[in-house]
């Protein structure tokens, strides 16, 4: 019997192919299911990763359970491991379109979510490649009125992470976690390539910044007790 290669390709153009279906899946679970806004983007994964499994049965990428691997925790990666040619990584991430600010709710253009940190990604990039990683990125709008999905999109992770003044990606300097685009934006970021520049430029741009902050602080200090020594 010749086993047929699952090739991962194939299964990342079936996948884009089946946004709505999992768009309107996820909108049926939010109107039959109460959540809280704060706990959404975490309490979804376990429904996100039962309509892949049904898809992917159907697309014939999935005959058992041996075929995918679902993460334990949260600090697993990916969160769903599609064991085609070469493995397809796939993560979840989510952003509510609403925040709670200052006793009100206004409507943001960025859920500023973690997007991996700089020192990650050489490895990631290294056991899956680049391009076989993709993100499933569910936008909401939850707040003390409404509690709705609002689109789905799927692409190679590097599309969703945005520049910062487009000269370097855009992170948190104290931990150095990627940040995402705006929601309504294009991907400034078009290729592996393009994004395996990028962080390299970022780690660089941020380690100088972050020396340069040192040598401050050990200045002052060396300043306060020369000056206590008297």
């Amino acid at each position: 019997m010749i086993t047929k290669i699952k090739k991962s390709n194939d299964a990342t153009a079936y996948l884009k192919t089946s946004v709505n279906k999992i768009l309107n899946y996820l909108r049926k679970i939010v109107s039959n299911k109460k959540f809280n806004y704060r706990t959404f983007g975490t309490s979804i994964e376990e429904h996100l990763t039962d309509i892949l499994v049904k898809l992917f049965t159907e697309g014939g990428f999935i005959e058992n359970n041996k075929d995918y691997v679902v993460a334990l925790n949260k600090n697993y990666f990916p969160d769903f491991e599609l064991k085609t040619t070469p493995p397809l990584a796939i993560e979840f991430k989510s952003g509510n379109k609403s925040q709670y600010r200052k006793e009100k709710w206004v409507v943001v253009k960025n859920s500023e979510n973690d997007m991996g940190t700089l020192n990650e990604w050489p490895q990631k990039i290294k056991k899956f490649g680049g391009d076989n990683i993709y993100y499933i990125f569910v936008i909401y709008n939850f707040n003390d009125q409404t509690e709705e999905v609002l689109n789905v999109e799927i692409a190679p992770f590097y599309q969703f992470i945005g520049l910062n003044k487009g000269k370097v990606l855009k992170y948190r300097e104290k931990d150095g976690n990627l940040r995402p685009k705006d929601f309504e934006s294009n991907s400034p970021i078009k290729t592996l390539k393009q994004f395996e520049d990028l962080l390299n430029k970022t780690v660089i741009y941020r380690s100088k910044r972050v020396i340069k902050k040192h040598r401050s602080i050990i200045k002052k200090v060396a300043q306060t007790s020369k000056k206590e020594l008297g």
